[in-house]
């Protein structure tokens, strides 16, 4: 079905569709992310854990008695391809759509899904940002109907300048990012937030590349090693830091790294290979030293059949748990009432802090850590069978990385 042709008939078309799927049986939430090319293993590791929290629900009830269904589209990391594979998504039935990878994906879901909830006013869906990491998602494209489930770059950045100023050794930093809206906007908070904290280092080198397109950093690893740099600080995330780590593990080159996703696939393994002890750190969610019951309970289940953390994509097990808690709220699982219950909803993250959906923006609100990774106490949680994991060097509460909103947000 598309409802780019005629006005009349593509509006009654849509409408009739959707009123027919949105009677089904299961609460459906579409996954909209690159299945294929060298992104997939990142959207293939979000499904499982999404997977693994709606179990976690739907043993539990569901959504007030309908258990939740998972749907996927490869969007072939492609914001065109995004737009289409919503439309299918809607047209089977989906509620709620995700994308996760890339924020130029996450900017088209959100100004389609805009166009189609005020073309489709009694079949309204919700949009979920998994981890695209760009504040723009509750900035400037905010929207009613949209919530982001993962502290922005500008919050993460907030944090690491606040750890940062306390790291008396790093004099000099190369900055490492990739092209497009992400990678940019975070290049560009780093010089911002660092150096107001940090005003005396010095940057030895400011480097752009393709996005998930680069085979071989050694070239690059080279540069970083005769800029004479203390540290590198990259936004990379996916295949593009697992082959970064790696090629500078083959270079022996014992620097720090201080980056936002070296939880994603293939970096941990990166680091343990190139026994980089304790010299990558990455910012998250939360605090990685919680450890408490529940967190290790959790990780311990979805560890039978999965060789990563669940922990690695912290913001889709919050999206899920809120969600439930929100239908209770609610006591409906239709739109515009389990938006209203998400507004404002406080909830625990993976690691068992609180964090609460600002009404403002939709923006999760949590607190964050540094951590660094290396070897761990006996049968403390590990990523991808290392024998390492990670270790909170930092604590930053939420009020310390909490920015003031400049979303415009139009109402119902």
């Amino acid at each position: 079905m598309k409802f780019f042709n005629i006005a009349g008939i593509s509006l009654t078309l849509s409408l009739a569709a959707s009123a027919a799927t949105f009677a089904q049986d299961t609460f459906k939430f579409a996954m909209i992310d690159p299945f294929s090319g060298p992104a997939a293993i990142v959207a293939e590791r979000i499904n499982k854990v999404l997977t693994h929290s709606v179990a976690e629900v739907n043993a539990n009830g569901g959504l007030n008695g309908v258990p939740i269904e998972i749907l996927t589209f490869d969007n072939k990391l492609s914001a065109q391809e995004t737009v289409i594979q919503a439309q299918k998504a809607i047209d089977a039935g989906a509620r709620i759509l995700q994308t996760s990878v890339s924020s130029s994906n996450t900017f088209a879901l959100i100004d389609f899904v805009k166009k189609y909830n005020r073309r489709n006013p009694d079949s309204k869906v919700i949009v979920f940002d998994g981890a695209s990491h760009d504040p723009a998602t509750t900035g400037e494209k905010c929207d009613y109907y949209g919530f982001s489930w993962v502290l922005n770059a500008n919050m993460k950045t907030k944090g690491l300048a606040s750890f940062l100023a306390t790291q008396d050794d790093i004099k000099s930093v190369y900055l490492m990012n990739a092209e497009g809206s992400s990678g940019q906007t975070t290049r560009a908070r780093i010089l911002e937030m660092v150096g107001e904290t940090r005003p005396d280092i010095k940057y030895v080198g400011d480097e752009t590349h393709p996005l998930q397109k680069v085979t071989d950093f050694a070239p690059y690893i080279a540069k970083i090693r005769a800029s004479g740099a203390d540290a590198v600080i990259t936004s990379d995330w996916g295949a593009d830091l697992a082959l970064l780590l790696k090629a500078a593990g083959e270079a022996n080159l014992e620097i720090k790294w201080f980056t936002y996703f070296s939880t994603g696939p293939g970096a941990p393994t990166s680091i343990r290979q190139a026994g980089m002890e304790n010299l990558v750190y990455s910012v998250f969610d939360g605090d990685t030293g919680i450890q408490d019951e529940s967190l290790i309970a959790y990780e311990k289940a979805f560890a039978e059949s999965n060789k990563f953390s669940a922990s690695s994509f912290p913001g889709d097990v919050t999206a899920i748990r809120a969600l439930s808690a929100a239908a209770k709220v609610a006591g409906s699982n239709e739109t515009d009432k389990l938006v209203a219950a998400l507004e404002g909803i406080g909830t625990k993250t993976i690691y068992g802090a609180d964090a609460y959906m600002r009404k403002d923006d939709h923006q999760i609100i949590a607190s964050m850590s540094v951590s660094s990774f290396g070897p761990i106490p006996e049968g403390a949680l590990d990523e991808e069978g290392t024998g390492w994991g990670w270790t909170t060097q930092a604590i930053i509460p939420a009020a310390d990385i909490t920015l003031d909103s400049t979303c415009k947000m139009k109402r119902p």
